[in-house]
């Protein structure tokens, strides 16, 4: 919960406040308002006299009255105590500043008062701050008037009464906001409980499940050794294989080297399926065979070109996935040559705007694993023109460490024939935006509407 955030209001009975602020008011013989940071009454104004009803009755006299409130409920605030000083109509005020955690909400401002001491001079300056607003000089001078004047000493006692008002106030706030955020943490415990338990549960099915299908391909292999079966005893024991790497490494790290041997399997596989009408040319820098990345991030994009890319079409489609070193990178492409996608899909997918239709799940898993892994440190970049195919990249900044390695040359055989240039590829580095904060106060310390009392 953020604090600076939070109304007055919401932290205080304002029925209760009500009753405080009219009681004390009464009691004191001023009159009294609680009134947020801007200055904008929360409560009804209690003991007010005719005369500031009159000036807030004109629309330049309230504008003046709200910024007046505010600005005395700020220097109230920059003191740290009650604040006492004529106000922008003439009369005698003060505000006591509500802060609740070291954030400044309102104050509970009493006065309309006029000294005891110095009744007429303060009547003329009243009238003549006022009359300019376009009240009747007559009418208004008689509400003047009848306001009784008041010793100092009792304003001043109206003012540190208000004090032990607006702490009572502030003690009230803090423990509801306590409260507040008591329970808000409590909400977001049993969600995260309750997100926790759903999570251990699908980790459960998720290990319970492959490792059925691990277990049912084994004895697939077997059956197929025993009936003399060799491409179905392949199938069975490359995707046993494929299925012990991913549940053993899921959520680790691994060498390159070992990824690619993956890919060349998974590619294996899916050639039994597709025959002639599917070729692959798997490059990686020897190297680079040693450099870690994390588990399974280069199957989704191989996999994808084969579904999306190869799958829908007649015509033989080549798959080529490539590792290499350049200028402090790790760069990871997988380019294929088969149906391609519009652009306007090609960008998206680029900057990590995945649809929910459930197409791009392995693509926006790759995504969010790389910036778990990585934050700022990768980019990852698409490169598509339907029916010329499509380039997936990953590049990775490799640390300190691993720059080390010696740059190797990405080799010129691996131009594909259908005019997608696997030597092209962007390396713009992917940076968080920044978000503006609106700092603004109504308060200006430069005004001129208050005038500290002698």
């Amino acid at each position: 919960m953020e604090e600076s955030k939070i109304k007055i209001e919401e932290l205080v009975d304002l029925k209760l406040l009500q009753r405080l602020q009219d009681t004390f008011a009464q009691a004191m013989g001023v009159a009294a308002v609680t009134v947020n940071q801007d200055g904008i009454p929360i409560t009804d104004a209690s003991n007010f006299c005719d005369v500031c009803h009159m000036i807030r009755s004109t629309e330049s006299g309230l504008k003046r009255c709200q910024q007046c409130d505010a600005e005395g409920g700020y220097v109230a605030h920059e003191r740290g105590q009650p604040y006492a000083y004529k106000c922008a109509g003439g009369l005698m005020d003060a505000a006591a500043p509500i802060i609740i955690n070291g954030h400044y909400m309102g104050c509970i401002l009493c006065g309309q008062v006029i000294p005891e001491d110095a009744y007429e001079e303060y009547v003329q300056d009243i009238m003549s701050r006022n009359i300019p607003l376009g009240i009747p000089p007559e009418q208004f001078e008689a509400a003047v008037r009848k306001i009784k004047p008041l010793p100092r000493d009792r304003f001043y006692a109206a003012v540190e009464m208000l004090s032990l008002t607006a702490n009572n106030i502030i003690q009230n706030s803090a423990a509801n906001l306590a409260q507040s955020q008591l329970l808000q943490e409590a909400q977001e415990r049993a969600s995260l409980q309750a997100a926790l338990q759903e999570t251990e549960l699908k980790a459960l099915k998720a290990q319970i499940n492959p490792h059925f299908l691990f277990n049912s391909l084994t004895l697939l292999g077997y059956t197929a050794l025993e009936e003399d079966a060799p491409r179905t005893e392949e199938i069975a024991y490359t995707l046993s294989d494929l299925l012990r790497y991913s549940l053993r490494n899921l959520s680790s790290s691994v060498e390159l080297g070992e990824e690619m041997e993956m890919i060349k399997q998974y590619l294996a596989i899916q050639k039994i399926r597709f025959g002639e009408r599917l070729t692959s040319q798997i490059t990686l820098d020897p190297e680079l065979k040693k450099i870690e990345i994390p588990c399974m991030i280069l199957q989704p994009l191989v996999e994808n070109a084969v579904i999306h890319g190869a799958e829908p079409l007649n015509r033989p489609v080549m798959i080529a996935v490539q590792a290499y070193q350049k200028n402090g990178f790790l760069m990871l492409d997988v380019v294929d040559n088969g149906v391609g996608m519009p652009p306007e899909i090609a960008t998206k997918l680029k900057v990590g705007a995945f649809d929910d239709d459930g197409k791009s799940i392995g693509l926006q898993n790759v995504y969010q694993r790389l910036q778990s892994e990585y934050q700022n440190r990768f980019s990852f970049e698409v490169e598509s023109m339907p029916s010329f195919g499509t380039r997936l990249s990953i590049n990775i900044a490799l640390s300190s460490e691993q720059s080390q390695i010696v740059d190797s040359k990405k080799p010129d055989h691996t131009q594909l024939s259908n005019q997608i240039n696997i030597n092209h590829i962007g390396t713009d580095r992917i940076s968080p935006a920044s978000i503006p904060i609106n700092t603004d106060r109504t308060y200006n310390r430069n005004s001129t509407l208050l005038t500290p009392l002698q």
